[in-house]
C-alpha cells in the first residue's frame, strides 16, 4: 500500500471511528437512565468477566481512535462480576466498553426501556440502528489492525 493510500485508509477509519464513539454518546444516557432503575435491584449480575475483555473488534475501534489498549491482564475468572463494575454501573465511558455490554439487554432493561415515552424510546431504536451501522462501515472499511496509525 503507498504511503498516501495507508495515510487516507486511517483517516477515514478515524472519521468512521468518531462517528461511531458520538453515536456511543448519543445512546449512552437513554440506557444508563434505565440500568440506573434496573441494574441495582438485580440478584443475578449479567456483566461478568469475560464479556469485560475487548474483542478484535473492539481494538480496532479504539486503535482508530489512537486510544490506549485496555490492560486484558486479570487475576479473575470468566464467570466473576467484570472487574469494571462497580457499585453504581460501569466504570468505563460506554464508548470504550466491549460493544457486547452496549448490545446486550436482559429482559428487566428491555422492559424498562420499552415502557419508556414512545416516542424518547422510538429515538433511542434509531440512535441504536445507527450506532450498529456505524460499527458495520466502520469493521468493513478497516485495514489490517497494525497499519491503522494513531492521530
Amino acid at each position: 500500500m503507498k504511503p498516501e493510500d495507508k495515510k487516507n485508509r486511517s483517516a477515514e477509519l478515524r472519521e468512521l471511528a468518531h462517528e461511531l464513539k458520538d453515536a456511543f454518546d448519543a445512546v449512552s444516557p437513554f440506557i444508563e437512565k434505565h440500568t440506573a432503575v434496573v441494574c441495582p435491584e438485580c440478584r443475578q449480575v449479567c456483566c461478568r468477566d469475560k464479556h469485560g475483555r475487548p474483542d478484535e473488534n473492539d481494538l480496532v475501534f479504539l486503535r482508530a481512535l489512537g486510544e490506549e489498549m485496555p490492560d486484558g491482564r486479570t487475576e479473575r475468572g470468566e464467570s466473576e462480576p467484570c472487574r469494571f463494575l462497580t457499585e453504581t454501573g460501569c466504570s468505563l465511558q460506554r464508548w470504550r466498553r466491549p460493544f457486547r455490554c452496549t448490545f446486550f439487554f436482559c429482559a428487566p432493561l428491555l422492559k424498562s426501556l420499552e415502557n419508556d415515552n414512545a416516542k424518547l424510546y422510538r429515538a433511542f431504536v434509531q440512535y441504536f440502528q445507527h450506532l450498529v451501522q456505524a460499527r458495520r462501515r466502520l469493521l468493513e472499511s478497516r485495514a489490517v489492525p497494525d497499519q491503522v496509525c494513531a492521530p
